[in-house]
């Protein structure tokens, strides 16, 4: 499948603390048109896995349809309903 650029977002999360990457991600997914159906979340794992392992494993939104894991470890697609 094809992708325009229009049809995501890509959002970097580094040096943010837990609490402030869900409140932005749930900003970008509840601002985000209608054309936008999946979220690039930059994340990184460098630094430590904190970030990674909540948008992987305990982050939900009810506009997530699934998580994709990337084969780029400090990146998490989100891909919208």
């Amino acid at each position: 499948m094809n992708k325009n650029k229009s049809d995501v977002i890509t959002v970097d999360l580094h040096n943010m603390h837990v609490f402030e990457a869900a409140n932005c991600l749930d900003d970008v997914i509840r601002n985000a048109p209608d054309n936008v159906k999946e979220i690039k979340v930059v994340h990184g794992y460098r630094n430590g896995t904190v970030l990674m392992d909540f948008i992987r494993k305990e982050y939900r939104n009810s506009r997530v349809k699934t998580k994709v894991i990337t084969m780029n470890k400090g990146v998490t697609n989100l891909v919208l309903k």
